[in-house]
């Protein structure tokens, strides 16, 4: 499959791609999806390119999702397959205007503006590539426009290639994945696939099939306040509330002093004053026993506060937002199986990955539509020292070429187990 890429095609798409800001806002993805206009306007975008590459049923709802449909080319009974990425790029860190830059990597590292720069342990693996950064001011957004121009790749690809046999093809760009609001919108009934993939990963050769359990939840702490003057035994400051509350959370539970499978608890957000205060949190972890005890002990927590400081109200919202998806793709397993054979034959060794973050296919899996994710080949995520190569977006798309292919030619065998499903 790998002769068939255009790869100055694919790098020009994801350059122009790039170069659209379409940072999601997760205060307004609450209320709104999508949570910025910059989405719907990427959206408009995508939909008069699938319309110029000859696909059918393109369509835009109403919270900015992007459908269209590659049929078939074939007369036997086929499996039809969803590819999934999101428009969006997370806020993080500034997400636009992005100016990418390409270089022609041999060693050392890249040093970008405002003292950003690549470190070589990082770029080591990728020496020869032509590397794709941002200019430092911003991330890149290969998260996830790499997965959005590799899809269209393989579609391309698939369309001047008449003597590949393909089945029906689904795809939906989705909104608000950074902000993990916007699946929630999605009508899964819209689509008519019997499995899916998420092209939303890092290296070609891993596929994502176990996501933390996630809660965002928000505390809020309402102290009473009195004159600076005439405070003694009277005033609760919100703000020392706040900090007792946060001095009790394990100081060895944090990103940063944990990997792998290890959970934690994360302060995203601390805002208010010595009236009223709210604290926003990240709390993860793969096993679902764990993450429901750490929501408990965040609850213990507050219990001990609000005896601690009878006149502090405090309220406790623990907003789950997804969960691990490992134990439900196991219900057809081919759906992963066959993508690590797709892997294979693009030369890779396929390692399924527990991703310590989430994907749409999170959400989508646990609703019934399985949906693993797929590396998309970007590195560093979320920063402005993200980048990715040229070579490892053909990777990951001649990887989507290839498991079509495998779908394609076990079709034989595998479509009495698919059929059974749908009656299901």
């Amino acid at each position: 499959m790998e002769k068939f890429i255009n790869k100055e095609r694919l790098t020009k798409r994801f350059l122009k791609y790039a170069g659209i800001d379409t940072g999601s806002n997760p205060e307004i993805a609450e209320e709104k999806i999508p949570s910025t206009e910059k989405q719907s306007h990427f959206a408009d975008i995508l939909s008069d390119e699938l319309k110029e590459l000859g696909l059918k049923n393109i369509y835009k709802d109403e919270h900015a999702f992007v459908y269209a449909t590659l049929p078939k080319n074939s007369s036997k009974n086929l499996p039809i397959i969803g590819l999934f990425a999101h428009m969006d790029t997370n806020s993080d860190v500034p997400t636009g205007p992005v100016y990418p830059q390409i270089h022609d990597y041999k060693q050392g590292d890249i040093k970008l503006k405002n003292d950003v720069f690549i470190s070589e342990d990082d770029l080591r693996p990728f020496k020869g590539h032509k590397v794709i950064t941002s200019d430092g001011t911003t991330l890149l957004g290969a998260d996830d426009k790499a997965g959005i121009a590799e899809i269209l790749e393989a579609i391309c690809v698939l369309k001047e290639n008449s003597d590949i046999e393909y089945p029906e093809i689904q795809i939906v760009f989705t909104p608000d994945e950074e902000t993990g609001m916007g699946i929630g919108t999605f009508d899964i009934n819209k689509i008519c696939v019997d499995f899916a993939y998420t092209v939303d990963g890092s290296a070609p050769s891993h596929i994502d099939t176990e996501t933390f359990n996630a809660y965002n939840p928000e505390i809020t702490i309402d102290g009473k306040v009195v004159h600076c003057g005439y405070a003694y035994n009277k005033m609760t400051n919100a703000l020392l509330v706040a900090n007792d509350f946060i001095s009790k959370l394990p100081k060895n539970e944090t990103p940063e002093t944990t990997k792998d499978k290890e959970g934690y608890y994360f302060v995203s957000d601390i805002s208010g004053n010595a009236n009223s205060v709210k604290i926003k949190m990240l709390v993860r972890d793969f096993d679902k026993n764990k993450i429901l005890k750490r929501i408990e002990f965040l609850k213990s927590i507050i219990s001990d506060l609000e005896k601690q400081y009878p006149d502090a109200k405090i309220s406790f919202l623990p907003n789950k937002r997804y969960s691990n998806m490992k134990e439900k793709l196991k219900e057809f397993s081919e759906v992963v199986e066959f993508a690590k054979e797709g892997i294979k034959l693009s030369g890779l060794e396929p390692k399924e990955m527990s991703v310590r973050g989430g994907t749409d296919g999170s959400q989508l899996t646990l609703r019934g539509l399985l949906t693993p994710n797929l590396g998309a080949g970007g590195v560093n995520f979320h920063s402005t020292s993200e980048f990715v190569t040229v070579e490892t977006m053909q990777k990951c798309t001649e990887n989507i070429l290839n498991i079509i292919k495998v779908w394609t030619e076990k079709s034989e065998t595998i479509m009495p187990k698919i059929e059974n499903i749908r009656k299901n």
